[in-house]
């Protein structure tokens, strides 16, 4: 039985403690396969992560991140790691110890398949509004945080767009693309754990909607089929059907983040019904606060996005 060879790439900025958390998972597996690296790229500083890392954690491949957001940060580590097979982890992920393992066996039996989505369960429950977690336990996602990817396919489709700052959406962007060409298997066994974690304030919902917004602009309206009805029936889905879940449930804490939520929701609605104008109403509604608004921005600016450099060819 010929095995694939594998690279396990993990982005991380500065949180050494998760990160040694996910690799403990890991390392014993892949010490004793040779055919297996893990390659971690560190948008803070490599040097701290690769002292962390000394001692049983050797093993592990820490580069210098380029410091652009966690979709460059991906390419970067997929760029400087070998392997036939990525696998993408998020630091903050506790891996199943046969996670690797299911990885190569369906790769193995299924070479007609190029994407594999693994599985996500949740640690704990939300307490509110603002608590998030990429939940996946029955497939349709293709969350950054647990899915393997032929290298052949990733290098095909120029991996992560790197146009995508935030992380937000460049996930699912990248899952647009890659449907086109190959099936999307979804391994059940093939699982991580994951904490819900908090993001509260208008800053992470306006961050959202730029990155929304740019998987719009890229894509157009027409293939997304995203419509002002689609966003509309979105507020009224979480006013009407997650509202009353967590009121019965009693987690109700950071009411205000549903307000933004909605609020945020309408605006693109409206950005959508005049589409012509999507630059203008962008930096209206959604002001930039950082560097990574204002790129997105630039590029909303652009009535000729460079879409063909990213389409599957």
């Amino acid at each position: 039985m010929i095995l694939p060879t594998v690279a396990i790439v993990i982005p991380t900025r500065n949180r050494t403690e998760f990160l040694r958390r996910c690799l403990s998972k890991l390392v014993p597996y892949v010490s004793s396969h040779p055919e297996c690296s893990i390659t971690v790229s560190d948008d803070g500083d490599a040097s701290v992560t690769r002292e962390a890392l000394r001692g049983e954690m050797g093993i592990v491949q820490v580069i210098q991140g380029p410091r652009r957001g966690p979709a460059a940060n991906r390419n970067c580590g997929a760029a400087h790691s070998t392997g036939e097979l990525l696998i993408f982890l998020d630091d903050d992920c506790i891996p199943e110890e046969n996670l690797i393992a299911t990885y190569q066996d369906a790769a193995r039996k299924s070479p007609e398949i190029a994407v594999f989505e693994g599985r996500i369960s949740a640690i704990g429950r939300a307490k509110g509004f603002a608590d998030i977690c990429p939940e996946n336990e029955t497939g349709g996602y293709l969350w950054s945080c647990n899915f393997a990817i032929r290298r052949e396919l990733f290098n095909r489709t120029h991996g992560f767009d790197d146009r995508f700052p935030f992380a937000a959406v460049e996930d699912y962007e990248l899952h647009f693309r890659v449907k086109q060409l190959s099936t999307v298997l979804f391994l059940r066994d093939a699982r991580v754990w994951h904490s819900y974690e908090r993001r509260v304030g208008w800053k992470t919902v306006k961050h959202l909607m730029l990155s929304d917004l740019l998987f719009l602009h890229i894509h157009g309206l027409e293939a997304t089929r995203k419509t002002p009805l689609y966003c509309i029936r979105t507020v009224a889905r979480d006013l009407l059907l997650k509202a009353p879940k967590y009121l019965r449930a009693g987690t109700v804490k950071d009411p205000g983040q549903l307000v933004f939520q909605c609020w945020a929701r309408l605006q693109e609605s409206l950005i959508i019904l005049f589409w012509r104008y999507r630059a203008p109403l962008a930096r209206l509604f959604y002001p930039p606060c950082c560097s990574g608004c204002e790129s997105i921005h630039s590029v909303l600016a652009d009535r000729q996005p460079p879409a063909e450099m990213r389409k599957p060819t």
